[in-house]
């Protein structure tokens, strides 16, 4: 009688288990989780076929049914455990299994072992030493390498309930020559079965928390790297890759403690240009101006497109001297045509932001220099087409 209420005991448990997973794998959609639900699902259908073949007294063609699916249920179940540990530790990383070539598998076992067994002694030390070799090998498995730290718990839970069937061989082994057990308490090893059981599905709700927070954690570093790329789409000037005037605020704000150069510079008749070259040509002058500006100037400078044919450069702690000396490197190969771009000129302006200085100002002082020399070469090619002045190459 007490060992009908073990196996019931036992029945109820893995039930609840059973029922608790199939909702926990419609909540959590991790394969694992989903793998487990079902290996659950199938150690409740082989508690069902042993507390009815230990409870009512049945026909001998039944009890064989009854043993075959114990037996399925119980390997299904193993099986399946280290089929969800895997997933586990190598989420998209395993190669497939083929559950067809699985189903025939575990069927022939259980064919075999329900059907042609002489005792049912037999059947329960052949599922003992099949769920203990299995679990025990999978726990070494799960141990060596943990997806997480917490997986070690489901290697640890696998591996005392591998070795609590394995145990079970000696002492059931006597059985199938008519002697009596080694231990008694082999009438009641439901109970030690539950338990073990209770305990499989709480390292395995350990180990999903913790593959859980590993997801949680790749999605939001996949998130915030969304959120730079799309900064920097934000940030950027989509034709030339400078930084755009949303930038222009901050990178002020860092090197006002330091001091810097503030360069203007305007593309002379850029509106002549794309009149007579057409938009495409425009583009890449303007496209040369950026990489020209790259390649004069440093690479801790920031360099801007304002908008149009405007671009600015801050130059943390660049002296007058050296600014000018770029600037006019940047204006002899500007004035030479690359095949792609026509030749252009360029009107700058430049003011120095010193050290805590106020950063608003220094920009319209190198806007109106920039304006200022704008003008001057207007006026000069003005007076050259007058046969005043010759004209003066800026």
């Amino acid at each position: 009688m007490l060992g009908r209420w073990a196996v019931g005991v036992q029945l109820a448990t893995v039930s609840l288990l059973a029922a608790f997973f199939v909702a926990l794998a419609r909540t959590i959609r991790l394969q694992e989780v989903r793998v487990w639900a079902v290996a659950w699902t199938a150690n409740a259908v082989s508690l069902v076929a042993a507390f009815g073949a230990t409870s009512v007294e049945l026909p001998l063609w039944l009890l064989r049914v009854a043993g075959v699916v114990y037996v399925a249920g119980k390997t299904a179940y193993v099986v399946l455990l280290i089929v969800g540990a895997r997933s586990h530790l190598q989420p998209g990383g395993s190669e497939p299994l083929r559950p067809r070539s699985l189903a025939i598998a575990v069927a022939a076992w259980s064919v075999v072992l329900g059907v042609l067994s002489p005792q049912p002694a037999l059947i329960q030390v052949a599922v003992s030493l099949m769920v203990g070799g299995l679990l025990t090998t999978g726990a070494a498995w799960v141990l060596t390498r943990p997806r997480v730290p917490r997986s070690r718990w489901l290697g640890t839970a696998m591996l005392a309930e591998g070795l609590l069937f394995l145990h079970y061989v000696p002492i059931v082994a006597p059985v199938l020559w008519g002697a009596r057990p080694l231990a008694p308490y082999v009438r009641y090893s439901s109970f030690f079965d539950a338990g073990a059981e209770l305990l499989v599905a709480l390292a395995i709700l350990v180990a999903i928390e913790g593959s859980s927070s590993q997801h949680l954690e790749h999605l939001n570093q996949e998130l915030l790297a969304s959120q730079e790329r799309l900064r920097q789409l934000v940030d950027l000037d989509p034709l030339t890759s400078l930084s755009n005037r949303r930038r222009l605020r901050a990178e002020m704000d860092r090197v006002r403690a330091t001091g810097a150069a503030v360069i203007f510079l305007d593309v002379d008749d850029f509106k002549a240009i794309n009149d007579r070259f057409g938009h495409i040509a425009g583009d890449a002058c303007l496209l040369r101006v950026a990489s020209t500006l790259t390649r004069a100037f440093r690479s801790d400078d920031s360099l801007f497109r304002l908008g149009g044919d405007e671009f600015l450069v801050v130059a943390p702690r660049l002296e007058a001297d050296a600014a000018a000396q770029r600037i006019q490197r940047l204006r002899e190969e500007l004035a030479e045509g690359d095949g792609h771009a026509p030749p252009c000129r360029l009107s700058v302006g430049v003011a120095a932001l010193a050290p805590g200085g106020e950063p608003d100002a220094a920009l319209r002082e190198a806007d109106d220099r920039m304006y200022a020399e704008k003008r001057r070469s207007k006026g000069q090619a003005e007076r050259h087409r007058s046969g005043i002045l010759p004209t003066v190459l800026v």
